[in-house]
């Protein structure tokens, strides 16, 4: 191990725009610090063999506004410094001190107010904050053992990760525990800092290094005790370029963290309904994968099961031998595969093929691509790197090699491979098996830039090392990006990713937990797993739900996945299971009507996902324009401050919110779990907030509160809405927004065969909108009531419909505002629910089918009416109250604005 405190350093002002302090060494390193606005801020270290690390994963940043107040104070002499910095609303004093007397050591301090107490947010480790290591930088800073530390991606159970250490890289971690195993696919530096309550507020801080070289980070596991508690930041390769991102909490760093690498891809819609997979499917021989995919509507239609789209595994391309040769097409199984893909668009499934960035030696471009420069190098000899790749089934490899994602010859090849592709008709292309584990990083790439693009920071040959693996990863995705949208630029691109470093989600729009395992203890630490890949920025994230890999899950566990992931942002039900085999000698995967005495649940499931698709469409659009996570951990946003949330048996629970406190998703995640205890979270002290069973009538519960026994029937897991939430709904299967045009056809020109044409899918023409408003006190009998007579509040909430499929979008935008009036008149038959629907003006020119009218539906079990209602209707055994749209209503204060 090779660790040296890098010392003697002196200030001088660097040239870097926006630099303000820096301090300089007599070997040539340069420590520099940077303001980027008032909640980022950079260091940078580097000098001889550490240059500045390459990437593309930090958006060009805007100089800070002049309104920024920046004072320094140095003292030569005490070898130390002050500077302020621009201040937050809720802070009254921020600054920097910095030392460097020893190595040099920066720390943030804040005040909350005038006469508060100062408070260390953030510092380097006295006398070992910087050093250097064989070929990069590890980075010391202090630990507070009063927060969590969440974050770094993709990383397993449970949700928080101090006293933890992680890979920062990528694996093919095929059959992977999700409590264990490190690394995974995902390389994301971003780990969070997050106070827990205290009588003292403090900001939270996130550290984001930008480099795309391997890397460690140790949370606190590590402990040397002379050098104090301490987070350890080791990069292999390279000098440092790390971001501060300081906040009030979690939701404000995130925030922060996508306004510095950009926001999460817009999803078109019908990725956020089933989507449907299965190797076992597109690998059949007898009979032929064509064949039995072609046979997938009409199961769709036969079991009643709405579905999207269709993953197509690489079983299209294996050969004679069993080998996978990317971008070639094997017509025994798939002898017209251009006409499948239109079976699946009649029936308004989209399709998105597998491929994979290596070729093996069989491969009838392998040697044009070695002739052309598009492989990798291998300095010792000067030949392609030639390594073992997965080429067939489990532990069956063959010798490949990688493609070169950085020359202009391995992009030319992959792009003219994926526009072939699109050509045959498929939406989308799901980038798989994209880690690029190259063992040698000595190993060389081109890093040859496009034309007009902009330089890369070696100009020509670089180390696998020093460049970092995942480069390629991100180069692949914005390859893939580009054709689809050079093909059709009217339709939004979709590109799946297994693997992904930061830049990688600029191009793709989606990613998923990679290869899991059918067993009770994946399932379980799969929502940690979730949280932290979306606070990650990996927005559009799930799981294979049922497991990938093993045996196939009983009933039982097979259900409560379902369950789980009709609430993440991406439902993908894949498997791959070739040792299963039914009745007929079928290879079997994870069906949704596999197991006839559940099915009904699933079917249940699956549509009361459609159901709630423009609410998850709604997610899709803040996720894009704000960066908030579909699912978010309790403790999102106000309810930090909630100490109960910081129990253990909150804290490494299972529960979290779909959308941003608006339902609480209380799962069944252990076999035989037929009912629980829910922990109701309080957004503050005062919070008289209520929670409402979405299966049982007038089961309500106050916030703060803890229920010992909630039922959990396999029939459904325990979801609760919190009160002023609105959730607008539509229909339970597949619909068009659009009679014409792109939303109306698939992008090869096919039509979508609707139901009244004896198809699958239907129109957009209906909306609901499920509100929850202050519960009405019950009749004066009941003397126990937490309810105070005429104790009503206002709620207003906004949302967004879009065609789904246009690039650039087109969208409207609509509010609704409703409140009860309580007036204690007896009970629920006099009293009366108020609710004001209007479009917003100037947002968009979307015209939905579903016109001027929102159907209102109460709480189960809720006898009240809707007043000013125009007509009437019975939705799933409810009462349902037409309601105009009309223009916004004069402002009113709200008791709460969720979007």
């Amino acid at each position: 191990m090779i660790e040296r405190p890098i010392i003697g350093f002196e200030p001088f002002q660097p040239s870097e725009e926006g630099a303000i302090f820096g301090l300089r060494n007599k070997d040539g390193f340069d420590l520099c610090l940077s303001i980027i606005n008032d909640s980022i801020f950079r260091i940078t270290l580097n000098g001889p063999n550490r240059p500045p690390p390459p990437h593309t994963n930090v958006l060009p940043q805007q100089a800070p506004p002049n309104t920024f107040k920046v004072e320094k104070v140095v003292d030569a002499k005490a070898k130390a410094a002050r500077i302020s910095l621009p201040c937050s609303d809720h802070v009254f004093d921020r600054w920097f001190e910095i030392y460097w007397g020893d190595t040099p050591v920066l720390e943030i301090w804040e005040k909350r107010d005038r006469d508060g107490p100062k408070l260390r947010i953030f510092g380097d480790t006295p006398h070992k904050s910087y050093c250097l290591n064989r070929d990069g930088i590890t980075r010391y800073t202090r630990i507070d053992a009063d927060s969590l530390h969440v974050g770094l991606g993709e990383k397993g159970a449970p949700f928080d990760l101090t006293r933890r250490s992680f890979s920062i890289s990528g694996s093919d971690a095929a059959g992977y525990d999700a409590y264990l195993s490190d690394p995974l696919y995902k390389h994301t530096p971003f780990l969070v800092s997050l106070p827990k309550p205290s009588t003292t507020r403090r900001s939270a801080v996130a550290l984001f290094s930008a480099s795309n070289s391997d890397a460690t980070w140790d949370v606190g596991r590590f402990i040397d005790e002379p050098w104090t508690s301490f987070k350890r930041y080791q990069q292999e390769y390279g000098g440092l370029e790390e971001y501060l991102l300081v906040g009030e909490g979690l939701s404000d760093a995130v925030r922060s963290f996508s306004d510095l690498v950009g926001k999460p891809k817009l999803v078109p819609r019908d990725w956020l309904g089933y989507l449907a997979s299965g190797m076992g499917l597109g690998e059949s021989d007898d009979p032929i994968a064509q064949d039995l995919l072609s046979e997938w509507p009409q199961k769709c239609k036969e079991n009643d099961i709405p579905c999207s789209a269709i993953h197509l595994s690489s079983g299209y391309t294996v050969d004679e031998k069993g080998d996978r040769l990317v971008f070639t097409m094997n017509t025994k199984r798939y002898p017209d595969f251009a006409e499948m893909v239109r079976v699946f668009h009649k029936a308004g499934i989209k399709v998105t093929p597998n491929v994979k960035p290596y070729v093996l030696e069989s491969h009838p471009d392998f040697q044009k691509l070695y002739q052309a420069g598009a492989l990798f190098t291998d300095p010792a000899t000067g030949s392609p790197v030639v390594t073992r790749i997965w080429s067939s089934q489990p532990a069956v490899n063959a010798k490949g090699s990688w493609v070169d994602m950085t020359s202009k010859a391995g992009r030319g090849w992959w792009s003219r491979g994926v526009t072939g592709l699109i050509n045959l008709g498929v939406d989308s292309i799901w980038n798989d098996n994209n880690e690029y584990l190259l063992f040698d990083d000595d190993y060389v790439c081109k890093d040859e830039q496009d034309s007009g693009e902009e330089a890369g920071s070696f100009g020509g040959r670089a180390s696998v090392g020093l460049l970092g693996r995942m480069i390629n990863t991100e180069l692949m995705a914005k390859t893939s990006h580009d054709a689809l949208l050079a093909r059709n630029p009217g339709r939004r691109p979709f590109v799946l990713t297994r693997s992904a470093n930061v830049g990688t989600m600029k191009y793709a729009s989606s990613t998923w937990s990679g290869d899991n395992v059918s067993d009770w203890k994946t399932l379980q630490g799969s929502v940690a797993m979730c949280l932290n890949a979306q606070l990650s920025l990996l927005q559009s994230y799930g799981t294979d739900v049922g497991g990938f890999a093993g045996p196939l899950p009983s009933p039982e566990l097979f259900v409560r996945w379902v369950q789980m992931g009709v609430t993440h942002p991406r439902f993908c039900i894949h498997s791959f299971k070739p040792c299963e085999k039914d009745p007929t000698g079928t290879k079997l995967n994870n069906l949704p009507w596999m197991y006839p005495e559940v099915v009904d649940i699933i079917r249940k499931e699956i549509k009361w996902r459609y159901t709630l698709l423009p609410f998850f469409n709604n997610l899709n659009w803040r996720s894009h324009l704000y960066a908030e996570p579909a699912n978010t951990w309790l403790g999102w946003g106000d309810f930090s401050t909630d100490p109960n949330l910081y129990e253990p048996q909150v804290l490494e629970g299972f529960d979290y919110w779909l959308g941003q406190g608006q339902i609480l998703v209380a799962g069944s995640y252990h076999e035989g779990g037929l009912s629980r205890s829910v922990y109701f979270p309080a957004s503050s002290a005062e919070d008289d907030c209520h929670y409402f069973d979405l299966h049982a009538p007038h089961s309500v519960h106050r916030a703060g509160e803890r229920v010992e026994a909630v039922s959990t029937p396999l029939s459904h897991f325990a979801l609760f809405a919190r009160e002023g939430t609105a959730i607008p709904i539509g229909k339970d299967h597949v619909t068009l927004t659009a009679t014409e045009g792109a939303a109306a056809c698939s992008a090869d020109g096919t039509r979508v065969v609707t139901i009244d044409q004896g198809g699958l899918v239907g129109l957009d023409d209906w909306r609901g909108l499920l509100i929850f408003p202050t519960p009405s006190p019950p009749a004066p009998s009941r003397s126990s009531s937490p309810f105070a007579p005429g104790a009503s509040k206002t709620f207003e909430f906004s949302w967004i419909e879009d065609d789904g499929v246009s690039q650039p979008p087109i969208s409207c935008q609509f509010t609704a505002r409703f409140s009860s009036d309580l007036k204690g008149r007896g009970g629920q038959a006099d009293e009366e629910v108020e609710v004001q629907v209007w479009r917003n003006q100037g947002v968009g020119n979307f015209e939905p089918l579903w016109g001027q009218k929102v159907w209102v539906i109460l709480p189960v079990g809720d006898k009240r009416k809707v007043k000013g209602c125009v007509e009437r209707m019975t939705w799933q055994g409810r009462e349902a109250f037409g309601v105009c749209v009309g223009a916004p209503a004069p402002h009113v204060a709200s008791d709460q604005k969720a979007s």
